[in-house]
């Protein structure tokens, strides 16, 4: 009683950290209002599953949770003992109070943390590439334990945290280890934590397992992380913590009612069947039943609807002049829009500048002009564009230009070497690591067949601007533009879709300073999901002279109100990042939209806009694309440009190719040209 009462002194004397006075209550008796100790010892690995949300679901519950993170990135067994044995001052430690409160101490030595609290609980863990194999616990882990049974009360609870696998294509060279096979790593892992905690007697937190029973349902979708192995501040952090409430205080988490900002309704409940059957069964995976539903393909089993006019305003009366379409109507529609579906962008950045990173004036064996340029947002220049701008050499003046985003990088778009290739460094900044192949895409981009054409191409990898996963926005361009401390877009701000969209507006700025392209001719052009990022970039940005959208689908062209194919509830819970917070009202309430997808191509009028689909590309519902592109040509119509917006299909699936190509160059011809 000493000891702690002389830490709890200097405590109080230092930042405040004394002890709490309870009575230590075994997990397995807790009661609301019932007060429980944690302290984990690990890395970012902890700090994902106890930092946050965990003392919320507590005190949601009646349950007063006082949690101790010690924290090293990418802490060994092995750097925990010697840190022990050495006394050194090595640690962040988070504290999160009773009352919710959280404070985070520099310079800590594990000494000082157990001695901080009567822990009820403290758990242990390896680094997450070591997780799966034992013998790297050895012989740190026994030794660790009984150095932290000497300090903490004689009724403390060990655990073991049990690490999750990585995801396929990762920035980490720890998943060598398994092959960068991810059920390779989950499997090592179980069988480790198993032994683990059958031969050291440790209690397991299966948060590896909660986590991979959610990315075996629609809503987790192996996208959980946001980096390939860190989890992400919505469904993923919220699984973990999840898992480490039931486990610790054995009560159900099922139905707690604390759930996350920006996280989905339809995972919460995912995240918290994930943990409990985790905890149920804690080495080896649960399918939760929750899987994709059965796509609708049958004209007749489309629920009745009736599409929104959009020549009526708000207030339910007519536009009677093509004056009251641009100047109020046509604003009523894009707010709509920008708050309830894509989210609103910050505008044109005061510092955004430019550099030329690279020219040849003989690319492409003489045709073309080949330049790569740095887009930069502030001063800032680690998030950035790399523009590559093709333009025919044998051009006399500036040409017309398309303009788009591709998959997998400049590079992939041809196997000319000129095209620099990203290199492994510069694949961090995007918080992933995907390397693709030179070339691996230029099926996509008939870049000589373009120049030949006459026109110029202007393209940037996607994940210059945004990557493609839930990664909590904290890898593109969001974060550089967060005020007031805040870490996540509100609903009503830009997610990743809009995000592309105002990619290609700060490209087009590039554009219209190169004197090799016609910056009042140029031609935003998107497949797939890029597609929707085409057709918002051409609703919210009126410079571009023509849109093109390739099999955009849901979100995209297609009408909303059918729901076939890919509904708007699949995608936001597919892929929540896309659209901003409050397009997720309309899961399964597709009749509510104030809006549907006609109306964006209405947007774009008086400007040409060709939408275009496969015939085999159902889940994109080609019939709703074409009925939306006859729906828009109704404004079109009205405002005498009805020529302008064009409907085009061709045999095959979900891709573009030269035939696709060789028609937009063609529809340019006649109205950019």
């Amino acid at each position: 009683m000493g000891k702690r009462f002389i830490w709890a002194a200097v405590a109080l004397l230092g930042l405040g950290w004394g002890l709490r006075a309870a009575e230590t209550v075994p997990a397995a008796e807790l009661q609301p209002g019932d007060t429980l100790r944690v302290l984990a010892i690990g890395n970012s690995f902890s700090m994902d599953a106890v930092e946050q949300n965990l003392h919320e679901l507590g005190a949601a519950d009646g349950v007063v949770l006082i949690v101790g993170d010690m924290y090293i990135g990418g802490c060994s067994l092995e750097r925990h003992y010697n840190n022990a044995r050495g006394d050194i001052a090595d640690y962040e430690y988070c504290k999160v109070f009773a009352d919710g409160s959280k404070v985070r101490r520099p310079k800590t030595t594990l000494a000082y943390a157990l001695a901080d609290e009567p822990w009820d609980c403290v758990s242990f863990q390896q680094v997450s590439q070591e997780s799966g194999r034992y013998d790297s616990f050895l012989p740190y882990l026994p030794e660790l334990m009984k150095y932290v049974r000497a300090r903490v009360p004689a009724g403390a609870k060990f655990y073991w945290h049990q690490t999750w696998a990585y995801e396929g294509g990762v920035v980490h060279d720890g998943f060598a280890n398994y092959d960068r096979s991810q059920s390779k790593m989950y499997n090592a892992i179980m069988e480790a934590s198993e032994r683990v905690c059958r031969e050291y007697g440790l209690t397991v937190i299966p948060s590896g397992t909660a986590i991979q029973n959610l990315r075996g349902t629609a809503v987790g979708n192996d996208n959980v992380t946001r980096d390939g192995f860190h989890l992400n501040n919505t469904v993923g952090r919220y699984t973990a913590a999840c898992t480490w409430y039931e486990a610790l205080t054995g009560r159900n988490v099922l139905g707690n009612r604390y759930t996350v900002a920006y996280i989905s309704p339809e995972q919460v409940p995912a995240a918290q069947s994930a943990a409990h059957e985790a905890v149920r069964k804690p080495f080896a995976r649960t399918d939760l039943g929750i899987a994709r539903p059965e796509a609708n393909y049958d004209e007749s089993r489309i629920p009745p609807y009736t599409l929104p006019d959009p020549l009526t305003f708000a207030d339910g009366k007519k536009v009677l002049t093509p004056e009251q379409w641009m100047a109020r109507r046509r604003p009523e529609l894009l707010k709509l829009f920008e708050t309830e579906m894509y989210g609103k962008a910050p505008g044109r950045p005061e510092k955004l500048h430019f550099k030329l990173l690279k020219r040849n004036d003989n690319a492409f064996g003489g045709k073309a002009v080949l330049k790569e340029v740095g887009i930069y947002f502030t001063d800032n220049e680690s998030q950035y564009i790399r523009l590559l701008v093709l333009t025919p050499k044998a051009a006399k003046g500036p040409v017309p230009a398309f303009l788009g985003i591709n998959f997998m990088g400049n590079h992939a778009i041809s196997t000319n070497e000129e095209i620099t290739m990203i290199g492994r460094d510069e694949y961090a900044r995007f918080g992933r690591y995907e390397e693709y192949p030179r070339g691996e895409n230029a099926r996509r981009w008939p870049v000589e067949m373009i120049l030949d054409r006459g026109y110029g191409l202007a393209t940037f990898f996607r994940s210059d601007i945004d990557p493609d996963w839930d990664d909590s926005f904290v890898n593109g361009v969001h974060r550089l533009f967060y005020k007031n401390g805040k870490l996540h877009p509100e609903d009503d701000e830009w997610g990743t879709v809009a995000a592309w969209a105002w990619g290609l507006s700060r490209a087009l700025d590039y554009l219209e300073t190169d004197a090799d392209v016609d910056g009042t001719k140029v031609a935003v052009l998107g497949h797939s999901r890029l597609g929707k990022a085409a057709l918002w970039a051409g609703a919210t940005d009126p410079r571009f002279a023509m849109v093109v959208s390739n099999c955009s689908g849901c979100g995209g062209a297609a009408i909303s109100r059918r729901a076939v194919g890919e509904t708007v509830r699949v995608i936001n819970n597919s892929f929540p990042h896309w659209f901003c917070g409050n397009f997720k009202k309309y899961n399964d309430n597709e009749g509510f939209l104030p809006f549907d997808q006609h109306e964006l191509l209405a947007l774009i009028a008086p400007r040409p806009l060709c939408v275009a689909s496969a015939t085999q590309d159902a889940w994109a519902d080609p019939a709703g694309e074409k009925l939306a592109a006859d729906e828009a040509r109704k404004v079109y119509d009205f405002l005498g440009a009805g020529d302008r917006v064009q409907y085009h299909t061709r045999e095959g699936g979900h891709d573009i190719v030269a035939y696709d190509w060789n028609y937009y160059l063609d529809f340019a011809d006649r109205f950019v040209r």
